[in-house]
């Protein structure tokens, strides 16, 4: 019972840091995302642009909503269901089941 404030302190300081990482992971997956659809965006403006002044205008904005579309479903079906990421108080719950261990050792 004496090792409380320890756990306690062990605890406040994994939160900050997963706080902080989170945050830091939050934000660069924004502006990844906002920089990749702005330049899908660009890109495929660009494609019909070119193509404007040809027969092919229609097929080519039909090729890329087209391209779009395949795009979005290959990335949905590649996004994994649940985070398969590591438990944010791993260290407590380590240190934790270490202390239990060496208690029922002792007894």
């Amino acid at each position: 019972m004496e090792r409380v404030g320890e756990y306690l302190e062990l605890l406040k300081i994994s939160a900050e840091i997963q706080g902080q990482n989170l945050k830091r992971r939050i934000i660069g997956y924004a502006a990844a995302a906002l920089f990749g659809v702005l330049s899908f965006f660009f890109l495929g403006l660009a494609v019909i642009i070119t193509c404007w002044d040809t027969p092919y205008r229609v097929m080519s904005a039909w090729g890329v909503a087209a391209f779009f579309t395949l795009l979005a479903f290959v990335i949905y079906m590649g996004t994994p269901s649940r985070a398969d990421s590591v438990s944010a108080f791993d260290t407590v719950r380590d240190e934790l089941q270490q202390d239990i261990k060496l208690m029922k050792d002792i007894v």
